[in-house]
C-alpha cells in the first residue's frame, strides 16, 4: 500500500460511523469517576500515598495506575466490559472504606469539622471566590481579595476532577481512534447517533463555558464595561487560538495528512470553533443585562433548530462544496450549537464557582463565610432533571442527535450528560473531602491537567500527529497499540505535572 492508498484507507477508517449505545458511553466515562473515588478512599483511609514527603515520582506512578490505566482500558480492550470495570473499582473503594473506617474515627471527624467551623471563620472567608464590588473594597478587603485570587484556594476539587476527566478521555480518544484497538462505535458519528468522541467535543466546549464565568464573579462590573473595549479584549483573546487553527490547517495540507471533510469542512477545524466563541459571547453580553446567559443560549439553539428544519439541515448534509462557505458548512453552521452550549455552561458556572451558589443573583453580593456544597448539589440536580426533560422532548418530537450539525437534541444531550457528571463528581467530593479543609483532595495528575488544560490539549494534538506520521497505525496490533497509548498518556500527564510543579501556565 503506497502513501496515497494508505491516506484513503485512513479517511475511510474514520468515516461512516453510526455510534453506539448511550449507556456504554456512560459506563466508559464512569470509569474515571470511580477511579477518582478509589483514589479518594485510598488517600483518605490508607497510607499508600505519602503526600507529606517530596516523593512525587512514587505518588505519580500510583496515580497513573489508578486514574489513567482503567480509563485507557475502558476505551480500548475492555470497552465492552466497562460496566464490570466500574463494579470492580466500586468494590475496591467500598472495601477500603469498610476496612479503614470505624464509628470512633467518624465521630472524631465530625467533632473536628464542628470545631473548624467555630474557630476558623477567618480562614473560611479567605476560601471564597466571590468578593465585593471593586467600589466597596477597603485596603483590608483588597488584601483579602489577593488571597482569594490564588489558584490554590478558589478551585473546587469536583470541578477540577470533572474537567480533568473530560480532558484525559479527549486526549486518549484523539490518538486511540487511529488504532484498530479503539472500537469504531466510539469514534465520531458521520451524521446521526451518539459516541464517546461526539460527547467529548461538546463537553470540551461546555466545560470551557463553566470556567469562563470566573471574571464575572471576581469583578461583577466587568459585564457593564463599554462594549467596544469588551469586543477588543475578546478579539485579542481569540486571535492566538485562531492562529493555532491556521497553523493546524497549513500543517495538515502541507504533510498531506488524512482529512475527514464531513466533520467540520475542508478548511475549518475545532480551533476555529474555539477561537470564535469569545467574540460571539461578547456580542451576547449586551443581552445579559436583561436575561440570563442560559436563556440566550437556549434561544440560539432553538432558533438554530428552526432554521435547520426550514432547510439548513439539507444544505449542510447534501449541498455541493462550491465556495468557501459551502466548503466549511459543517463547521460554520454547527458553531451556533457550540455557542449555545458555551453560554449555558457560562451560566451554570455562576452557580458552581462561588462559595454561595446564589451569589451571582443576590442583590447584595457580600461574601458568605460558610460554603454550601449541599445547596449546590441540589441546584445541579434540578438542572439535570430539566435538561434531561428537554432532551427527551427533542427525541419525542423527532430530532435525532447529530454532532455534525450540533442540533438541539445534541445540545441538550451534552448539557444533560455533563451536569449529571458534575453532580456525581460532587457527590464523591462531599463523601470524602471538603474543599475548604487543609488537606490534599486532588491527585497530582488531576491538579496538573486541570491547571494547564489548553497546553495538554495542544500537546496531545502534536503527539497524535507525530505518532501518525511515524507509524502506520492501522496495521499496529492491539498489544503494541496499548503500549503506545500508555506511553503517550504517560508523557502528557508527566509534562503537565512538570508544568504544575514549576508554576508554569500556558495562557493565550
Amino acid at each position: 500500500m503506497d502513501e496515497a492508498e494508505y491516506k484513503k484507507a485512513k479517511e475511510e477508517w474514520v468515516t461512516g460511523h453510526e455510534g453506539g449505545p448511550m449507556m456504554e458511553i456512560y459506563f466508559i466515562s464512569f470509569v474515571f469517576l470511580n477511579s477518582f473515588a478509589l483514589w479518594s478512599a485510598t488517600a483518605k483511609y490508607t497510607k499508600i500515598f505519602d503526600y507529606t514527603s517530596n516523593n512525587i515520582i512514587s505518588n505519580f506512578l500510583l496515580e497513573y495506575i489508578i486514574l489513567i490505566i482503567p480509563s485507557l482500558l475502558s476505551c480500548t480492550l475492555l470497552a465492552g466490559y466497562a460496566f464490570y470495570l466500574n463494579v470492580i473499582l466500586l468494590i475496591l473503594t467500598f472495601l477500603i472504606i469498610i476496612n479503614n473506617s470505624s464509628p470512633k474515627s467518624t465521630s472524631d471527624e465530625k467533632k473536628k469539622k464542628k470545631n473548624r467551623w467555630e474557630s476558623d471563620s477567618e480562614d473560611e472567608e479567605l476560601s471564597e471566590l466571590s468578593v465585593n464590588d471593586e467600589k466597596n473594597l477597603t485596603d483590608a478587603d483588597s488584601k483579602i481579595k489577593e488571597e482569594i485570587d490564588s489558584d490554590k484556594i478558589k478551585k473546587k476539587p469536583f470541578l477540577s476532577a470533572y474537567r480533568s476527566c473530560m480532558m484525559i478521555l479527549t486526549c486518549l480518544s484523539i490518538l486511540a481512534v487511529d488504532f484498530s484497538v479503539f472500537p469504531r462505535r466510539l469514534a465520531k458519528t458521520e451524521t446521526y447517533g451518539t459516541s464517546l468522541m461526539d460527547l467529548g467535543v461538546g463537553s470540551f466546549v461546555f466545560s470551557s463555558g463553566i470556567v469562563a464565568a470566573r471574571p464575572f464573579l471576581k469583578k461583577p462590573e466587568n459585564r457593564f464595561k463599554p462594549f467596544k473595549g469588551q469586543l477588543l479584549r475578546a478579539v485579542r483573546q481569540a486571535l492566538p487560538i485562531l492562529i493555532l487553527g491556521f497553523i493546524r490547517l497549513m500543517m495538515v495540507k502541507g504533510v498531506d495528512y488524512q482529512e475527514h471533510a464531513s466533520e467540520y469542512g475542508i478548511h475549518w477545524n475545532f480551533f476555529f470553533t474555539l477561537g470564535f466563541l469569545p467574540i460571539f459571547v461578547t456580542l451576547c453580553r449586551t443581552l445579559h443585562k436583561y436575561v440570563r446567559f442560559s436563556i440566550v443560549g437556549l434561544s440560539i439553539a432553538t432558533l438554530y433548530q428552526i432554521t435547520l428544519y426550514l432547510g439548513l439541515e439539507d444544505y449542510i448534509l447534501y449541498a455541493h462544496r462550491t465556495d468557501l462557505i459551502s466548503s466549511n458548512k459543517e463547521g460554520i453552521c454547527s458553531f451556533w450549537g457550540y455557542l449555545s452550549m458555551f453560554l449555558i455552561g457560562l451560566d451554570i458556572g455562576h452557580y458552581i464557582l462561588p462559595v454561595d451558589p446564589y451569589y451571582a443573583i443576590r442583590q447584595n453580593r457580600r461574601a458568605k463565610k460558610k460554603p454550601k456544597p449541599q445547596k449546590l448539589a441540589m441546584i445541579l440536580f434540578s438542572l439535570v432533571i430539566l435538561f434531561w426533560l428537554g432532551f427527551i422532548f427533542c427525541i419525542v418530537i423527532g430530532i435525532p442527535i447529530s454532532r455534525r450539525i450540533a442540533n438541539l437534541s445534541y445540545v441538550f444531550w451534552v448539557i444533560a450528560s455533563n451536569t449529571t457528571f458534575l453532580v456525581l463528581f460532587q457527590i464523591v467530593e462531599i463523601t470524602f473531602f471538603e474543599y475548604w479543609k487543609n488537606e490534599r483532595n486532588l491527585p497530582f495528575i488531576i491538579e496538573a491537567v486541570n491547571s494547564n488544560g489548553l497546553a495538554v490539549f495542544l500537546l496531545a494534538n502534536l503527539l497524535t500527529g507525530l505518532v501518525n506520521l511515524s507509524i502506520r497505525t492501522l496495521f499496529v496490533n492491539d498489544s503494541l497499540a496499548e503500549c503506545i497509548l500508555a506511553g503517550y498518556m504517560f508523557v502528557i500527564v508527566a509534562i503537565a505535572i512538570w508544568f504544575n510543579i514549576n508554576n508554569w501556565k500556558f495562557i493565550l
